[in-house]
């Protein structure tokens, strides 16, 4: 309203239109990553969790599905602060025992919360984002689960959003999700999980 308020009077004073007028809010040209935002993502990937003791390697991997949901807002503009819960879990994937290589179908999960922060390198619309987390791990083998303690993870994205209107944006990314998780008991192996894949993303700000 105001670049047109400006160019009106410009217009009935017989004055040229200023070029270099600011564009109005909300328009195109003046899109920014500011207040309140919610971004939910999922996609498709793999999975693998593994340990190793007294010699024998024991893994658990297969095709995943990843699904998350952050929710914040940005402290400054493009850079967001938000908590995030975040999920994957493996389709039918395989388990082995080394060095006996003895397959069997299993079970396996990563779920994480933590504090994510993304940051928006504008106007490409591109981001980068992290969120350090406590996780937790859920293994069956053999119809067997596997207790496992709460551990720390990690999940991390880079991408680029399209601007489908003047507060959602629609994007693609890549995504790598990392957990490090101990077995209960004393002297219990300590299993590495993870899993990485493309996700699509709907992000409001």
């Amino acid at each position: 309203m105001r670049l047109a308020a400006v160019t009106l009077a410009s217009l009935a004073l017989g004055l040229p239109a200023p070029a270099d007028a600011a564009p109005e809010e909300g328009s195109s040209q003046g899109r920014t990553h500011r207040g309140f935002f919610v971004r939910l993502d999922g996609g498709a990937g793999y999975a693998s969790s593994g340990t190793s003791v007294q010699g024998t390697d024991a893994s658990v991997s297969g095709a995943s599905g990843a699904l998350g949901v952050a929710m914040g807002g940005a402290i400054v503009e493009n850079l967001v602060v938000a908590a995030d819960l975040w999920g994957d879990v493996a389709f039918s994937p395989k388990a082995t025992v080394a060095p006996l290589q003895r397959p069997g179908s299993a079970a396996l999960s990563l779920i994480g919360f933590g504090l994510h922060l993304t940051y928006y390198l504008m106007p490409a619309n591109v981001y980068a984002s992290l969120t350090p987390s406590v996780t937790g791990v859920g293994i069956v083998v053999g119809g067997v689960a596997t207790a496992l303690r709460s551990g720390f993870g990690a999940k991390a994205a880079i991408g680029k959003e399209w601007w489908v209107s003047d507060h959602w944006g629609l994007g693609v990314a890549g995504q790598f999700l990392f957990s490090c998780n101990q077995e209960q008991g004393a002297g219990a192996a300590t299993w590495v999980t993870l899993a990485g894949g493309l996700a699509a993303s709907a992000t409001f700000n």
